[in-house]
């Protein structure tokens, strides 16, 4: 199923929290065939968890950003074998999965990842000039090859080459010494057989028959065991019959879930691996394969309250936008493809999602219903800022209707209550949590703001939040920030800025340096923000 993050900007007021939220309820009717994912790209202010607390609404969850990750393109493990299996099973793994890499187990825990390249290097050495010695267990030695064990060695583990007993006794005796490392494969041959545990070689498999008779075992230390498969077959096995750790290569780095697509590929793509293993934590959850990043995801974005790129979540210019819902002024990031784009003059996104549902002839449920009515009054302002429509003053007055909400203006004066004073909480955090950033003839500028229930303790704050706005400016390389204080109970706010040669301009009373009064204004799209773009002009 697809899915798809509905998001609001990274600075999240009520407005985008609660758009986000009721969007996905309606694209969840709409398009079943979707998931409907709402979250926030940035840290709620103390403000408005208090708010959304008060209704009864758990904010949605946070997402840092949509760049594509290595969770994205990960495998998840359909075939585990374990280091102690045998290669014999491995082959027949490959045979049957032709992957690049199969992940390897110890007693559980993730141990690596076993690639083709070292089946091949084991293959080369197995078939090298030298004779190759391995490391055999009784356990193996009875996976690949079925039989019966007549005799247990006094050893579960040893190393040996192997040898058939293809020769007259006298030629046997050159090349059978005593305690040599080899394991005997070989019919049965009495006089053989018996030269052999004379020698106490570690282990005799006898082929082409499951039961021997008239043969004295009682001296020998070593394994016997037998077998109905002919002593090519068991030879062919048995070189196969060492664990898959005798094999594995070298590890590359473990990679994290949340590790981007571009940095996992180029690791990947520098070194000579054919794939890495990914955890999540310290919990091994998959792998990753060359062919994983031979092409790029994109997530899925539907943008409300904010049309932006630089006020959106991060990575949305990799992602596929497919609508954008707002009430600003327009300055979209461009779209590879035609896609749903309402943008509205209204008070509150809100309101244009309450639209939408209407358009489609669907009532929200009661809590989306009190939920776009808490956007509609916190944006508004309680219906009282300039931004404010006709149709906002209807949407709210029939989401009020749906919820149970009798009186809107003592449900909206219990909202904005909810609201701190800006002396009990920090300054940075209060300038950041609703900021904006304009550019204007080439110059970037920030603009905050926020609600308080009164403005009556300006003086106890007013010099510290001053002290970082101009820190602000400086570490963010702003010609100007600013931060509006609105008191929404009695309709006045005053203005707090940064040194700026802009200010003066201004068509405010000064109260202080560098604040200013702005009685009646509530709204910064609407009556702040020409305003400033005037006095830079």
């Amino acid at each position: 199923m697809r899915k798809v993050y509905i998001t609001g900007h990274r600075n999240p007021d009520i407005d985008s929290i609660c758009s986000a939220y009721a969007y996905a309820q309606l694209k969840r009717i709409l398009d079943p065939s979707s998931e409907y994912i709402p979250v926030r790209c940035g840290h709620l202010s103390d403000s408005v968890r208090s708010q959304l607390e008060f209704i009864g609404f758990e904010p949605q969850s946070y997402m840092r950003d949509v760049h594509p990750k290595v969770s994205d393109v990960m495998r998840k493990p359909d075939i585990v074998l374990d280091a102690d299996s045998p290669i014999y099973n491995l082959v027949n793994v490959y045979s049957m999965k032709q992957s690049s890499v199969i992940p390897v187990t110890d007693k559980g825990r993730f141990l690596g990842l076993l690639s083709v390249d070292d089946i091949t290097a084991w293959f080369l050495e197995d078939n090298s000039a030298t004779v190759p010695v391995y490391d055999f267990t009784v356990r193996n030695i009875a996976s690949v090859i079925p039989g019966r064990v007549l005799k247990k060695g006094e050893s579960d583990e040893f190393k040996a080459n192997l040898i058939a007993g293809a020769a007259d006794l006298e030629g046997f005796k050159t090349f059978v010494r005593p305690n040599s490392p080899s394991m005997l494969v070989m019919g049965f041959r009495k006089d053989l057989l018996e030269y052999a545990m004379s020698m106490q070689i570690p282990a005799i498999i006898i082929t082409a028959s499951e039961s021997v008779e008239d043969l004295d075992l009682s001296g020998y230390r070593g394994l016997v065991y037998s077998t109905r498969l002919g002593t090519a077959e068991a030879m062919r096995r048995l070189r196969m019959a060492e664990p898959v750790r005798r094999i594995m290569g070298t590890q590359g780095r473990n990679l994290q879930v949340t590790d981007l697509f571009d940095d996992a590929k180029e690791m990947l793509a520098s070194s000579s691996l054919r794939g890495l293993p990914v955890f999540d934590g310290d919990r091994w959850v998959g792998y990753v394969t060359r062919r994983c990043f031979l092409s790029k995801p994109q997530y899925n974005v539907i943008l409300v309250d904010h049309n932006e790129a630089s006020q959106s979540i991060k990575g949305v210019e990799e992602s596929n936008i497919l609508e954008v819902i707002d009430h600003h002024r327009v300055n979209a990031p461009k779209t590879k493809t035609p896609v749903l784009f309402d943008i509205e003059p209204l008070g509150s996104t809100c309101t244009i999602v309450h639209q939408m549902y209407l358009r489609n002839g669907l009532i929200p449920d009661s809590l989306t219903s009190k939920v776009l009515l808490t956007g509609v009054i916190c944006d508004t302002l309680m219906l009282k800022s300039p931004t404010t429509t006709a149709i906002d003053v209807t949407s709210a007055g029939q989401l009020a209707s749906m919820c149970g909400v009798d009186d809107i203006a003592a449900f909206g004066q219990s909202l904005f209550s909810k609201s701190e004073s800006l002396s009990t909480r920090d300054p940075a955090t209060v300038i950041g949590s609703d900021f904006k950033s304009y550019t204007e003839n080439g110059q970037n500028i920030g603009v905050g703001q926020c609600e308080v229930p009164t403005l009556a303790d300006l003086d106890d704050y007013r010099d510290v939040y001053l002290e970082k706005l101009a820190e602000k400016a400086r570490s963010g390389g702003y010609a100007w920030t600013l931060l509006m204080v609105t008191d929404v109970l009695h309709g006045n706010s005053v203005l707090l800025t940064s040194p700026s040669k802009y200010e003066k301009k201004l068509s405010y009373v000064e109260l202080h340096d560098h604040v200013f009064d702005m009685p009646g204004v509530l709204s910064r799209k609407m009556q702040l923000l020409p305003e400033i773009l005037h006095a830079m002009g």
